[in-house]
């Protein structure tokens, strides 16, 4: 065969491979992507059914059930948990509702404001959210249960649970101790047996001042800002719902309504708060007070923000209010110091609404229960083990503390 004709033929057979084996690998390419997507669909399906991690169904931890009940607590991740009657949510931040969608079909019980929370935001059908009055007796399947102040965010409650022997169970949900709790008639009438206790700052170095001194703090700084440069805006962090008093206190002194997105507007109403209602605009030309998630609460787009404004504003002065700004070491309101960078000044506060170390050691001394089972930063057992020994030198201090 000639040289030439050789050539091409082996270029002809090279050629048919080379299309050969582009439509195989895009045939396989085809059916690998068919199967992802069919292999996603279902994994879809199996997390809805049994919500967890790798489809493996989550089990619910003992820390969320109540003994001697078919009760659970924050327990809406685990899907339907065998044995459970009642569905309780203490309040309506995203770590205790998790799980909860508008697909929930079983009974849940919580007041008015979270009930609110969970039909407006997560579209949750009325006939499963039972609501419960607070600081009254109420009777769940035939378990004496009162819902009492949590001074965490609005509509947080703590649960009490009284059961026919008599055994008295408080969960905090999410709380701020408070030397006020200690006239609560149900708690100062119930003898409580067992605590589920929020321990979110359950060590000594947080020690951070009380509410209200931050308030206070916020409140004067804003004024005296404001007053020194009446082209400031004043800018505060918030969570979906929480810090509420910080900005209703720098509104009121700022004597200016706070103005807010969409959604967040929508969120404040569910609170049901004549005074809410009448400081809180969609309006954002009109007032001295602006509401920015916390994440926000940053240079580049406190920035951004003031250029949208800057026809009034020069300078903008914001708060981010959180409890883990005292875990860098500041000892007192004294030590803050702000961080600025051009035109913008971000105060990082500490106002929690999570209880300090000193207050919940107080509250819980004052309780004197006979267990306590701590309900946050369970998952590492050297810190179970810090905060089982704070539980014992604190029983140690009272004598009468049996």
């Amino acid at each position: 065969m000639p040289q030439g004709l050789l050539r091409k033929n082996v270029l002809m057979a090279f050629c048919a491979l080379q299309s050969f084996l582009l439509i195989t690998s895009a045939t396989a390419i085809s059916n690998l992507q068919q199967v992802e997507h069919r292999t996603r669909r279902y994994k879809k399906r199996y997390r809805e059914s049994y919500p967890g991690e790798d489809g493996i169904k989550k089990q619910c931890p003992f820390y969320k059930k109540i003994p001697g009940t078919g009760f659970v607590v924050d327990a809406f991740q685990y899907g339907k948990i065998e044995g459970c009657s009642a569905y309780f949510l203490t309040h309506f931040h995203s770590d205790h509702y998790g799980g909860l969608t508008k697909k929930f079909t079983f009974p849940i019980y919580c007041n008015k404001i979270t009930g609110n929370l969970v039909k407006n935001k997560l579209g949750v059908q009325e006939q499963y959210v039972h609501i419960l009055p607070m600081d009254r007796e109420c009777i769940v399947d035939g378990i004496k249960v009162v819902l009492v102040d949590a001074n965490h965010c609005p509509g947080a409650a703590m649960i009490l649970f009284c059961l026919p022997n008599g055994t008295v169970i408080l969960h905090t949900g999410d709380f701020r101790a408070d030397p006020s709790m200690e006239r609560c008639p149900f708690l100062n009438g119930w003898r409580v047996h067992t605590v589920y206790l929020d321990t979110t700052y359950c060590s000594p170095e947080y020690t951070f001042p009380s509410q209200q001194e931050v308030i206070q703090f916020a409140v004067n700084t804003a004024f005296e800002r404001v007053t020194l440069n009446p082209r400031t805006l004043v800018v505060c962090g918030t969570y979906s719902v929480g810090k509420e008093k910080v900005f209703l206190a720098i509104a009121e002194v700022l004597g200016s309504k706070v103005s807010m997105s969409q959604e967040k507007y929508k969120t404040l109403q569910c609170l049901e708060s004549a005074m809410m209602n009448s400081l809180i605009t969609l309006n954002w030309n009109n007032t001295f007070l602006h509401l920015l998630p916390m994440m926000q609460i940053n240079f580049k787009n406190l920035q951004n923000h003031l250029n949208k404004f800057s026809e009034k504003f020069d300078h903008i002065l914001a708060f981010k209010p959180t409890g883990w700004t005292y875990s860098d070491g500041c000892c007192s309101l004294g030590d803050i110091q702000p961080q600025t960078r051009g035109n913008i000044t971000i105060y990082g506060i500490p106002y929690s609404e999570h209880s300090s170390f000193l207050e919940m050691k107080r509250f819980i001394q004052w309780l004197k229960p006979q267990k306590i089972i701590p309900t946050v930063n369970v998952g590492n057992w050297k810190v179970r083990h810090e905060m089982e020994k704070y539980f014992r030198a604190w029983k140690m201090e009272v004598a009468e503390w049996n």
